[in-house]
């Protein structure tokens, strides 16, 4: 995975906020680019014209509402927030966007912490969660992915560390892991951990923490001595701190697939097909392609959108 800096990315406030956000554990927060409204897909900051065709595709109960309810958590770069208030952005609320304009719906995002966002979808106080989800087997069990995107994951070291990359199992053993509550890379260290435990390898321990920030908080106080995050917010992380933090390659452990999670009712199956339709058009147009490079450093592209589990028909 090529992990190639954010170089087309507003730097400035944005820089600093995330120093702000790996120091104080405060909620990434900031200016970065903000979608505004133009006719068209050519730009990655236009907002698409709806699609007619796309919208017939919709339950009605969902167009008819014509406000999609959707939970977020704080994962720059996929989410942010500014901390004075105003529009979330980041690259996956961007696509959530300009998917949904495509079908001719408004979005209300809710930021919520992670460990509250697939609850939230069960007890159906969401339509849909975005964020750089991972799909996981677990997580596919109660709820259904659109997806938009694929990960790999990484860990975030100090720059002084000797660790510069983890090329098998056993080069996580003996260290302490740093993860956000309720992530898959949560669940992935823990997994790490235990294999070392079962190999007879040094023991591993995995922390966990509200919040993504309050994790790099924790390593940049020696609380972790790595932290185990998606490969674009290590390599978002990494770029915008400037030396404070390096990526310790993750040379094992498959490519993730991500996308816009989307809470199981009646309107699920119609719903998904509509929104992997729009997904599939910011393909074709560029769209999705330039979302990502501006806002993610060009990292995780797909050439389809798939919806997990397939649907039956």
């Amino acid at each position: 995975m090529n992990l190639r800096p954010f170089s087309r990315m507003t730097r400035g406030t944005l820089t600093a906020t995330i120093v702000v956000t790996t120091l104080l554990g405060a909620s990434a927060c900031g200016s970065s680019p903000q979608a505004q409204p133009a006719g068209g897909t050519s730009s990655a900051d236009a907002t698409p014209s709806t699609d007619s065709t796309l919208v017939k595709m919709l339950p009605a109960s969902i167009r008819d509402k014509g406000t999609l309810t959707v939970a977020a958590a704080v994962y720059a770069p996929a989410v942010m927030q500014p901390s004075g208030g105003g529009e979330v952005t980041g690259w996956d609320i961007e696509l959530t966007r300009k998917a949904a304009a495509l079908l001719g719906l408004k979005v209300d995002f809710k930021i919520i912490p992670f460990d509250g966002v697939i609850p939230g979808l069960q007890a159906a106080r969401y339509d849909a969660a975005t964020g750089e989800i991972n799909v996981t087997p677990d997580r596919t069990k109660v709820v259904t992915f659109v997806t938009n995107h694929v990960s790999k994951d990484a860990f975030i070291v100090k720059a002084d560390s000797p660790k510069a990359s983890f090329d098998k199992p056993s080069d996580v053993c003996g260290l302490k892991i740093g993860a956000s509550l309720g992530s898959s890379e949560a669940a992935t260290a823990q997994s790490m951990a235990d294999e070392c435990k079962s190999s007879g390898g040094a023991s591993t321990t995995v922390e966990t923490f509200q919040t993504q920030a309050q994790v790099n908080l924790a390593l940049s106080q020696s609380r972790v001595d790595a932290a185990l995050a998606s490969g674009s917010q290590a390599a978002y992380t990494v770029d915008q701190t400037k030396g404070q933090f390096k990526l310790g390659k993750l040379g094992f452990g498959p490519e993730i697939k991500t996308g816009l999670a989307l809470a199981n009712n009646a309107d699920t199956a119609q719903l998904a097909k509509a929104f992997q339709a729009a997904t599939n058009k910011l393909i074709k147009d560029g769209v999705l392609a330039k979302v990502l490079d501006q806002l993610n450093g060009g990292l995780g592209a797909v050439d389809k959108s798939e919806i997990v589990p397939a649907p039956s028909s």
